[in-house]
């Protein structure tokens, strides 16, 4: 087989269309061209096609998954999901994500630390709720446990849950405040269980701020 002819490709930006024997055969990235050393009048076998194939599948979705961490730092799971999504296969996006650790561009305990922090900084929540949203992206248990003995102390827990019960208070309507003690107290356990703190936190921040 020869490759006949090489021009830009109009589908694909920073492309290039291959054409073996006068047809259309592939398109591949400017990368994956140079790596091959792709020209006119080159002669290449089927193994060729199939290791330029492997590897422009491999470009793209690097660089999807690279487009993806541009936004905002993501788990190694939500890459991966991200490239299923797109129809590549587990182990190419395995490899991917692989690739992407290698190059110190993902790192899932730095991502957890990053959302711990955050967290932390917005509208607070208990460490269950944060267990359960960090085992949703894919870390480990083990990952999850050393950031939050990390990033929150008892007090620190127990801080986060006097600012959403004193902002809870700042913003309650007159239905609330016209219910007795007891339905007040519940209300706000209630509230701080919903969002991932202990019944033990939960009752002690509420007693100490809604005093009998």
């Amino acid at each position: 087989m020869l490759i006949t002819k090489i021009l830009k490709s109009r589908a694909q930006r920073q492309g290039y269309a291959i054409y073996v024997d006068e047809a259309f055969a592939f398109t591949v990235s400017e990368a994956v061209l140079v790596k091959f050393g792709l020209y006119t009048g080159q002669r290449i076998d089927d193994k060729t096609v199939e290791l330029v194939a492997s590897a422009e599948a491999f470009d793209r979705a690097n660089r999807i998954a690279i487009n993806f961490i541009s936004y905002r730092p993501r788990s190694t799971k939500e890459i991966i999901n991200k490239l299923l999504s797109k129809g590549y296969s587990t182990e190419l996006a395995k490899k991917v994500t692989d690739h992407l650790t290698s190059l110190k561009m993902l790192n899932d305990v730095e991502f957890a630390r990053m959302f711990v922090r955050d967290k932390l900084r917005g509208k607070p929540m208990g460490k269950s709720m944060m267990r359960r949203k960090l085992l949703e992206k894919g870390i480990t248990p083990q990952t999850i446990e050393r950031v939050l003995r990390e990033f929150i102390s008892e007090e620190d827990e127990q801080e986060a849950a006097k600012k959403l019960i004193e902002r809870k208070l700042r913003h309650s309507n007159e239905r609330f405040a016209k219910l007795d003690l007891l339905r007040q107290r519940k209300r706000l356990v209630d509230y701080l269980l919903s969002r991932g703190f202990s019944t033990e936190v939960a009752m002690k921040t509420v007693r100490i701020l809604i005093a009998s």
